[in-house]
């Protein structure tokens, strides 16, 4: 409820009347409730003063444990005349909302301004609370020892998405709720490719792996790269991750009320002096919390000001196209001066 308050004394300093959030991450920030969305109306809705949750009746016992008005419905019914909104009000949507409903809601109130809920959302989001720090370690403890543990299943003409569902059992083997992402888990030449998930490849003597890994607890996301090497790595290998290493290193160490793009300038001047400016192909890194990718966004554009509290990955890469590429990737938190790593694991190359 206290983060239902913030948000209302927010919308009252913006001028906006109301707030209808769906089954997104952000009413898991603000009620604990989480659920994927559907084809049956489900809000939480915020006023002056207010808020409920708008629910098919068959959710009502579920919700009822969470403390907020439950307004339920029937199938059949109408559900937006339900909805207490005022016509022609200023009305802030949630982000992820199926454009369904929020089409819906236009028809039926006439917003007279429509605005997106990140507006308000993400300055409260932003800056984590120790009980979410505290989560998001937790999380990144089971993470971390599942990787170490992932270690010794990694065999020779194993293939890329066996290796990846491995690494997926060993998590929730180890407690978590899942992954936050599906690992991404390259090797040799698909290494260059940052975002590719996973190929029928299999990995061979000589091959770097790239291993980007992520768990869900508790309803929070964690985000974690490293490096693995079957034999010992090339010479040239070895060069790139000095640099990114470098690069990851002095950007994870951002002082307080830094901008993001003044961070990922740190890590891009690195790599730009080396040479290898035109194969680092992504922003430094994002916002991490109930989302993996969240703000503030650590990119070359972002105004944002790094506060106390707010965490974010710091994961420069280079990657050479048809050879292979090296990230590196920690969480981080603003701390009181400069930021720190959640991170424990070492970021050397786990040569195996």
């Amino acid at each position: 409820m206290n983060r239902v308050k913030k948000l209302q004394n927010m919308m009252k300093e913006k001028g906006i009347d109301y707030v209808v959030i769906g089954p997104t991450s952000n009413m898991f920030y603000l009620t604990g409730f989480t659920e994927e969305q559907m084809e049956r109306p489900l809000f939480f809705i915020v006023g002056e003063g207010t808020c409920y949750f708008l629910a098919p009746k068959l959710y009502e016992e579920q919700l009822s444990k969470y403390g907020f008005e439950i307004i339920s419905y029937v199938d059949g019914e109408d559900a937006y005349s339900k909805i207490d909104i005022k016509m022609n009000s200023t009305i802030a949507i949630d982000d992820q909302l199926w454009s369904l409903f929020t089409v819906n809601l236009i028809k039926k109130f006439s917003p007279s301004t429509l605005l997106i809920a990140s507006t308000l959302l993400k300055e409260l989001r932003m800056r984590k609370d120790e009980k979410e720090l505290e989560i998001m370690k937790e999380g990144l403890n089971i993470a971390e020892k599942s990787f170490m543990q992932f270690l010794n299943e990694i065999k020779e003409g194993d293939s890329e998405c066996k290796l990846a569902d491995k690494l997926e059992e060993i998590f929730k083997d180890n407690g978590a709720e899942g992954v936050s992402f599906k690992p991404i888990l390259t090797s040799g030449p698909n290494t260059s490719m940052p975002h590719l998930r996973c190929t029928d490849r299999k990995v061979k003597r000589g091959d770097i792996i790239i291993v980007d890994f992520g768990v869900k607890y508790k309803g929070y996301s964690t985000d974690t790269t490293r490096v693995v090497s079957l034999g010992k790595p090339s010479g040239e290998v070895e060069n790139i991750h000095d640099i990114v290493l470098e690069a990851q290193e002095s950007a994870e160490r951002a002082k307080n009320g830094m901008k993001g793009k003044e961070i990922d300038s740190i890590a891009r001047e690195i790599i730009s002096k080396a040479g290898y400016s035109q194969f680092f192909i992504h922003r430094t890194g994002h916002g991490i919390g109930i989302d993996v990718h969240e703000d503030p966004y650590i990119s070359q554009d972002s105004e944002q000001v790094i506060e106390e509290n707010m965490t974010f990955t710091v994961e420069p890469g280079i990657y050479l196209p048809e050879k292979f590429g090296i990230r590196i990737e920690d969480m981080v938190v603003m701390g009181e001066k400069e930021a720190y790593p959640l991170n424990k694991l070492r970021k050397d190359i786990y040569v195996i």
